[in-house]
């Protein structure tokens, strides 16, 4: 449980960091996104580098029967989010890397058994500004 707790807090941490430099379209220190990436695909089970090819269905499959999906899924699509914000060249993949991230908040918000009004907030801002 207490190991659970430590999860979900730095779960909690990573995705404020982030959505914080999102919003405010402020760079991510180098070592801080290391670290940041090292953490996430301890969590996830897999480099973060490959969430620019899965699917979203794939990575909701992915986390179906865990205990705790839907904080690896929050994880997973405020990582696509900050992976969009770091593409310059490819203006599609910039775009299906937003979509993702974003579809993939909507249904964490939608399944998860709290409501979040951070994760509303953030989602209303993201379609507001497509």
């Amino acid at each position: 449980m207490v190991k659970q707790d430590y999860l979900v807090r730095m779960i909690q941490e990573i995705i404020s960091v982030i959505a914080r430099a999102i919003l405010n379209k402020k760079k991510i220190r180098q070592q801080d996104r290391d670290e940041y990436d090292l953490l996430t695909q301890q969590m996830l089970g897999f480099p973060v580098k490959e969430l620019a090819t899965m699917d979203v269905q794939e990575l909701i499959d992915r986390y179906a029967n865990e205990e705790d999906r839907i904080g690896k899924l929050e994880l997973a699509s405020v990582y696509l989010l900050r992976f969009s914000e770091e593409v310059e060249d490819d203006i599609l993949l910039k775009s299906k890397l937003r979509q993702d991230g974003i579809r993939l908040l909507k249904y964490v918000q939608q399944e998860d058994t709290n409501f979040s009004i951070q994760r509303d907030c953030l989602i209303r801002m993201l379609e507001t500004n497509q």
